[in-house]
């Protein structure tokens, strides 16, 4: 149950940054908005990390070295997000972004990459929903 209210809250504040981030590209660029907000979470992460005395980034060096680089990832994340929120609004924009994350995190998990060994097949009812939310897209697209 904690995992879902992380979910929970990570969805939350998903919409709420994506939300500040468009509203921020409009003043000063969509990269620049992409800059702000990589850093000022990556300082509000660090400060997290020294209040609570976690010293588990010494660690660091077992982590693969393609992987130390996911935070890159988020670059493109944010710039995604944010011209999507300027072009389709926030509310296409989330429904867009969920199947998007269902679908790629389904394929990934069937063919194993980053580690991900939980292999998922989805019964009838689930391919439905899927099929819903596409519906869900296409009802707020039209």
């Amino acid at each position: 149950m904690k995992g879902v209210i992380y979910a929970v809250l990570g969805g939350a504040f998903l919409t709420l940054q994506g939300t500040a981030n468009a509203a921020i590209g409009d003043r000063i660029g969509t990269w620049q908005a992409a800059t702000l907000t990589q850093g000022t979470g990556f300082i509000a992460a660090l400060l997290i990390v020294l209040l609570l005395g976690d010293q588990s980034w010494r660690n660091l060096k077992e982590v693969k070295p393609v992987y130390r680089f996911g935070g890159a990832f988020a670059a493109f994340i944010l710039f995604s997000n944010i011209t999507a929120y300027h072009q389709n609004g926030a509310a296409l924009t989330v429904a867009s972004l969920l199947i998007a994350q269902m679908i790629a995190t389904l394929m990934m998990e069937k063919a194993g990459w980053f580690g991900a060994s939980a292999v998922v097949t989805l019964r009838g009812t689930q391919w439905a929903g899927l099929g819903l939310m596409v519906i869900g897209i296409l009802c707020l697209t039209f």
